[in-house]
């Protein structure tokens, strides 16, 4: 080969096609390697940035890397197994693996009255309102005399006529499980609870004093959160974030270590007259880094300082397991 053929001066003397396409091959090359460089470095992963945004939701729907897959779930299985099943069906519990999508469900076809646990898919109703458009959280709300209930929260000493913030209502309904903050937003919303649930894909049915859920149904209600497949990601997480700040400690979090957030929700149908028609839930999502669960126990025909015990049993054999895992 020629000195002539091996002078760069050649590429100069090119069509301007090819030094075109010579230029944004370069740049594409360069591009590359400098995008995979910081994508290694954890600078320009973008999924990563997403994930610190929305710390409730799954980190499946940012494309990030999955958590930690734990493939053998058999011990936790059996033990489950054994606790409710000496409960004469009065329990009935449900988890998933968050991250893999493993369930263990023990007497989880159970239905009981949902009671307070409706307030999470009534302020869904709400979000989607919010989205479309037809309502702000800043809107404000005038309590009606029909709104007012005692049973759970201090809301109703306001009086009918009094006004709040849509806003002040989900916290209300979520934190304190306020029936009256509750109540004040299944009337606001634009179509019906079912509406929600329909869309969830969940089978449900009105019963005397409210209506009719399983521990495996509702925990689809958490996993669409926890997915953002409902409503936008920004709004699953606020309803989340809300969820680890409610005052009822006393069940799924008293079997948890206190640093671990959890995002959950009690139920209470607590008929005075007879213990046969008392029911006592708590549903969930609890955060253990890398290994988020979902856990739903329900017990009926129950006392309440029962139903709490064999609800802290259970949440402290799951986290048990989940914590100490390796296979």
């Amino acid at each position: 080969m020629s000195e002539k053929a091996k002078s760069p001066d050649r590429y100069l003397k090119m069509p301007p096609l090819y030094k075109i396409f010579l230029v944004v091959l370069v740049v594409l090359l360069v591009g590359s390697n400098t995008f995979w460089f910081t994508y290694k470095k954890g600078v320009a992963d973008p999924s990563s940035v997403l994930a610190k945004q929305y710390p409730y939701l799954s980190k499946r729907i940012f494309i990030e890397d999955q958590n930690d897959f734990l493939i053998n779930f058999i011990p936790l299985r059996n033990a489950m197994r054994e606790y409710v099943n000496e409960q004469d069906g009065n329990v009935g519990a449900y988890f998933e693996y968050l991250p893999s999508g493993t369930s263990i469900g023990v007497n989880d076809s159970m239905e009981v009255k949902i009671a307070s646990l409706v307030k999470v898919p009534v302020v869904m109703a709400i979000m989607k309102d919010v989205e479309k458009g037809k309502l702000s959280l800043d809107q404000k709300v005038t309590i009606k005399k029909e709104d007012l209930n005692r049973s759970f929260g201090d809301l109703w000493k306001k009086g009918a006529g009094a006004t709040i913030s849509i806003q002040e209502a989900i916290d209300l309904a979520l934190i304190k499980s306020d029936n009256t903050a509750s109540n004040i937003l299944a009337r606001t919303i634009s179509d019906t609870r079912d509406s929600v649930l329909d869309a969830l894909d969940i089978p449900n049915h009105g019963g005397d004093g409210g209506f009719i859920i399983s521990p495996k149904n509702y925990t689809s209600i958490l996993r669409s959160l926890y997915l953002s497949s409902y409503l936008q990601k920004s709004d699953s997480q606020r309803i989340l974030e809300i969820l680890t700040r409610t005052d009822f400690n006393d069940k799924i979090v008293a079997g948890v270590p206190k640093d671990i957030p959890i995002a959950h929700k009690i139920g209470v149908f607590d008929d005075e007259s007879s213990v046969t028609q008392r029911v006592f839930s708590d549903c969930g999502i609890v955060y253990v880094p890398s290994r988020p669960y979902a856990l739903c126990v329900m017990v009926k025909d129950q006392t309440e300082g029962e139903a709490r015990q064999h609800i802290q049993v259970l949440s402290k054999m799951v986290y048990g397991f989940i914590a100490i895992a390796d296979n």
